[in-house]
């Protein structure tokens, strides 16, 4: 199965796909996500047809997709 990570940023919309059965693009996919959540990015599941999967408090290789999108800052 193959598992995408979009990233929102000041980059744009950046993706890390990775095959489950890769176990370096999984780790690679980990290590991004784990990255991304300490710097305060919340990550959300969501389905290939778009629908809603809910918050992701950590990495699941098995997820068909997910966003991660940085802390939105108040001012």
């Amino acid at each position: 199965m193959t598992g995408e990570m979009s990233v929102l940023g000041r980059e744009g919309d950046v993706k890390i796909i990775w095959n489950s059965d890769n176990v370096d693009e999984v780790e690679h996919a980990r290590r991004a996500f784990d990255d991304l959540t300490k710097k305060g990015f919340s990550a959300f599941a969501v389905k290939r047809d778009g629908e809603a999967g809910g918050r992701l408090a950590k990495f699941d290789p098995g997820e068909e997709k997910m966003i991660l999108v940085p802390a939105l800052k108040g001012g």
